[in-house]
């Protein structure tokens, strides 16, 4: 039964190609008809060639931010919408695209577009390539190159919008610390003059000894009564002042801290450094890469073979006259 079965499979193959073989000229014919038209249709004249550019480029100087590698950072700023937006702009792609702007749905067909022309993807260098087609070799190279240089114009917008975030921050804080030290250095100023007070580490050791010196002799007069001030003010303001001059120390080292995070961050504010190292540079291609016409030729040739196939055998296919 099995056996059978094969048998008939066999000749029915077997016959169905006898049929193709009958009309071979037929597809020989629609192969050639189809494969003119398309070349011809595939043509400059019906379909713009378009050029490709890329160029590869290596992050440099970023930062590491909430665990992001470089490259993902990188990857970021390029499909950021700042960059789009300007590409599209300063090339007018809406008329490359045959886009009417007033289009209500101009900006969606202009994302697709967008997205089929113009391409980011990382390497297995840890770099990225970028990519962009366009009719105009020339415009395609030009793209390239003005989306590397977009991307350093937007980090370096972004790092001095950080930076500068910064020097208000710390300029705010500096002020802050230069009024608290100024007053504490009225107030200690205000201290030796009313208190005769000038250095109480070496003041305080030798009033005291000439105090006791005084008492000791039994010494009586203006000079003692001065010392007996003094020695009085020392014991009395004497730790206040201390911790004024401890209170003095901590704010002029963390306002000398303060003025060198300030410094550091207008430097940065104010560097003019790229971002990224060009790795291949964008050139003008001389080759098209698009449309591949040996392949829409090929394909319209077996697709218009295999369409004249099926309509042969459903017309004249039958097993019986074969």
């Amino acid at each position: 039964m099995e056996s059978n079965k094969g048998n008939s499979y066999m000749r029915s193959n077997v016959t169905l190609l006898r049929f193709a073989l009958k009309y071979w000229y037929i597809f020989v014919g629609v192969a050639l008809v189809s494969g003119a038209l398309a070349a011809i249709f595939s043509g400059p004249k019906f379909i713009s060639p378009k050029y490709d550019s890329y160029g590869v480029i290596y992050p440099a100087n970023l930062g590491v931010y909430s665990g992001e590698t470089r490259l993902e950072q990188m990857q970021q700023y390029l499909e950021s919408n700042a960059i789009r937006d300007t590409i599209i702009k300063k090339f007018d792609l809406y008329e490359e695209y045959e886009l009417d702007p007033e289009y209500h749905e101009a900006k969606s067909l202009m994302l697709y577009f967008y997205s089929e022309h113009i391409g980011f993807e990382e390497t297995r260098f840890e770099s990225i390539k970028i990519k962009a087609r366009s009719t105009d070799p020339v415009k395609a190279r030009d793209i390239v190159a003005e989306i590397i240089h977009q991307l350093n114009v937007k980090i370096r917008e972004t790092e001095r919008q950080k930076y500068g975030e910064n020097i208000t921050m710390f300029t705010a804080y500096t002020k802050e610390l230069k009024s608290q030290i100024d007053s504490l250095e009225k107030e200690i100023a205000e201290y030796s003059i009313k208190y005769n007070i000038i250095d109480l580490s070496s003041q305080s050791e030798r009033v005291t000894e000439g105090y006791l010196q005084f008492l000791l002799q039994g010494k009586k007069g203006d000079a003692f009564e001065e010392t007996k001030t003094i020695y009085q003010n020392l014991e009395k303001y004497g730790k206040s002042l201390d911790r004024m001059h401890l209170q003095l120390d901590e704010l002029t080292e963390v306002y000398a801290e303060m003025i060198t995070q300030l410094d550091e961050a207008k430097r940065n504010y104010n560097k003019e450094i790229t971002y990224s190292n060009v790795l291949v540079e964008p050139e003008v291609s001389d080759k098209k890469a698009y449309p591949i016409r040996w392949l829409i030729v090929i394909s319209a040739m077996v697709a218009a073979s295999l369409f004249t196939f099926i309509v042969l055998t459903f017309v004249k296919y039958s097993p019986r006259k074969q």
